[in-house]
């Protein structure tokens, strides 16, 4: 028998190596399943975790809540709150819960009427016994709205002492509050349901005034233990304004003081269409105030914000869109959103333009003989039988509107309309705030500026602008030319105080050179001491200034401009600044119509301001730099002294109005204006 070992079969070592491979490719696809598995969970948890994580309990005794955000305060610059958001609750019935044990119902009604008035609840005692028989399964029902915390805290103690009572949960939530009522009203702005900022600081930080919501819910763990997971909300932010309360209480008390001083005076109506004044510092474009008159209080109903303007048969006439207007009409903000012909307090700007520009020096003199003669118009200044030899500072002290036309022949339409576009008249100033309008339709360019066209824009009429943009443009005026954005907010916190972002005064550009803003602060401190401004001068006080009077166009029934000016119908308006030297504050006023006969007197707007600087002014630490003489010191908000007798209509200062033939010529060639 032979020793030779037999060898395998070939096809053995072949089925096992196929074996192997089948192996090793099922090896291979379990592990790819797996991680696929892994995968598949781990994108579950990321994405969708919560809503797995969360069970219903069989009980139902448990019920998912959304925990909300508080809407963050707006504050002035002192941290005096503005607005902000108070908690209050709302009863919440689950019947799905109460009705889990019979033993529940009883003691539940029991405790509702012991902690709650029955005028609080929505339904009686009686109607939740029913709707909770009709609805067994319902988890959601409101039955109080809007509690202090106050009117729930013996609830909640009386279900600590007794577990029994079940099926009543608070569902928190804030509503927006404005603690000094129509206080900045038109500023700060408001809000609507979920939390949403329509109009002022309300709207234009409504994203950082928000927050996120949270959110409360029960879950069984590995255990099958019943815990509770909260994620907390993330409050909003508090807006720290630049508005100084104080100081917008004494600008609104005195645009009021003046209103209703008028209206006493006044036949019929209110003391004046509109009454506005903006507060400033020049360098820094921080608004300190700003306010106007008639306004909204938004502690108060819509029905009583008419009830303080209109005459019940006024109102009862109003239909639901002529209600709707009015209400707007006092939520609007004036300072931003009205345009208006400035008048003279224009006059500034075209010398500053002149001097800038050297087309104008300061040794040339305009004969005023009272007219200018312009493609067929007569243009006559306000003292028609003139003001004979003028300086250019003389011409702004007087207002010659002779002086000022002969003055844009000189400085050319290149040249004005390039620095009007300097001063921002036409273009947003980008304020900080919602519904500013922009007045690139109401300003001529180089290639519209005819001779009249230049003429009249020279002295402030046939163009438009707003508050803001003549307050920001003054400001570079007498700032030495440089031009800063102006904002209502100086920055953002945290709900702990902890400061999130700063925002600093941003310069935006140069309008004029710092000699001629020198020179200016000489013409328009001279306006003051000796000129038109004469009835704004606070006493102690050096003070620059210029006085604006503007007729106003007829407006059509959809309260468009025509091109024929009204008949009596005048914006009057005084713009200044104090201390004369290097200010610390600018201070605008606009009176537009005032209710009387004789409309046409800057004295108005300059009373206003006066009033109003001379509590301010002491509030601000700004001191008293020349001595004393009595000089208005003993006028009161519409310029009557303690002796005087006479009526507001009387005793008209400082105007300075084109008369009805320059008015009609300048609407005649206004060229789409």
């Amino acid at each position: 028998m032979s020793n030779k070992r037999k060898k395998r079969p070939r096809k053995t070592f072949r089925f096992l190596f196929q074996m192997k491979k089948k192996l090793m490719l099922l090896f291979v696809i379990v592990i790819a399943c797996l991680a696929a598995m892994v995968g598949r969970l781990a994108y579950i948890e990321v994405v969708s975790g919560e809503k797995y994580e969360k069970i219903v309990l069989s009980n139902q005794e448990y019920s998912s809540t959304t925990i909300p955000y508080r809407r963050g305060d707006i504050v002035d610059r002192k941290g005096t709150v503005l607005a902000t958001s108070t908690d209050v609750y709302n009863v919440i019935l689950d019947c799905s819960v109460i009705t889990a044990k019979d033993e529940y119902l009883e003691p539940t009604i029991a405790a509702l009427s012991a902690c709650f008035e029955e005028d609080e609840l929505l339904l009686t005692l009686e109607e939740i016994r029913t709707y909770v028989a009709e609805h067994p399964d319902k988890q959601y029902y409101k039955i109080a709205s809007q509690l202090p915390y106050s009117e729930i805290e013996a609830f909640e103690a009386l279900q600590e002492e007794n577990s029994d009572i079940k099926g009543i949960w608070f569902e928190k939530e804030y509503i927006r509050e404005y603690p000094y009522g129509s206080l900045a009203s038109a500023l700060i702005g408001y809000t609507a349901s979920g939390n949403l900022g329509l109009g002022g600081i309300e709207d234009s930080y409504n994203d950082v005034l928000n927050g996120t919501d949270g959110r409360q819910y029960g879950y069984l763990n590995s255990d099958s233990d019943y815990e509770v997971s909260i994620r907390d909300a993330v409050n909003g932010e508090t807006v720290v304004s630049t508005i100084d309360a104080n100081l917008q209480s004494i600008v609104e008390d005195k645009l009021q003081e003046f209103y209703d001083a008028l209206t006493d005076n006044a036949e019929a109506g209110g003391g004046a269409s509109h009454i506005a004044a903006i507060m400033m510092d020049p360098d820094t474009g921080e608004v300190l105030a700003m306010a106007n008159y008639p306004n909204y209080d938004y502690s108060l109903t819509s029905e009583e914000n008419l009830a303080l303007f209109y005459t019940e048969e006024e109102i009862s006439s109003m239909d639901d869109d002529a209600l709707t207007d009015a209400l707007d009409e006092l939520k609007q903000n004036y300072c931003i959103t009205y345009t208006y012909e400035p008048g003279s307090t224009a006059k500034p700007f075209t010398i500053a333009c002149g001097l800038d520009t050297g087309t104008l020096t300061e040794d040339m003199t305009f004969y005023c003989d009272g007219a200018e003669e312009i493609s067929g118009y007569t243009i006559h200044c306000v003292n028609r039988n003139g003001h004979g030899i003028e300086t250019i500072s003389e011409a702004l002290e007087n207002s010659c509107n002779d002086a000022l036309m002969q003055m844009s022949y000189k400085i050319g339409a290149a040249n004005f309309a390039n620095y009007q576009q300097l001063f921002n008249f036409g273009l947003k100033t980008n304020i900080d705030l919602p519904g500013e309008t922009r007045t690139s339709s109401l300003i001529y360019t180089e290639d519209t500026l005819t001779t009249i066209n230049l003429a009249t824009n020279s002295f402030g009429q046939n163009f438009n602008v707003t508050m803001i943009q003549l307050a920001a443009a003054y400001s570079s005026l007498v700032n030495g030319g440089s031009y800063y954005l102006p904002h209502v907010v100086a920055e953002l916190t945290d709900e702990d105080g902890n400061t999130v972002e700063s925002i600093e005064p941003t310069l935006l550009k140069k309008t004029v050179s710092e000699e001629t803003a020198d020179t200016l602060i000489q013409y328009l401190a001279a306006v003051v001491e000796e000129g038109t401004g004469s009835t704004a001068k606070v006493d102690g006080y050096s003070m620059c200034g210029k006085t604006g009077t503007a007729q106003k166009y007829v407006l059509d029934e959809d309260g468009n401009a025509t091109s024929t000016r009204a008949d009596g119908k005048y914006l009057v308006s005084f713009i200044g600044s104090v201390p004369a030297e290097d200010p610390e504050v600018v201070i605008y006023v606009v009176v537009d119509e005032p209710n009387v006969t004789d409309q046409a007197h800057s004295s108005y707007a300059q009373n206003v301001a006066r009033e109003i600087l001379k509590e301010a002014l002491p509030y601000l630490n700004i001191y008293p730099d020349q001595e004393e003489t009595g000089v208005n010191a003993d006028l009161d908000i519409l310029g009557q002294s303690s002796a005087e007798t006479a009526t507001s209509g009387d005793a008209a200062e400082g105007t300075e109005a084109a008369d009805d033939a320059a008015s009609e010529a300048a609407a005649q060639t206004e060229s789409g204006v």
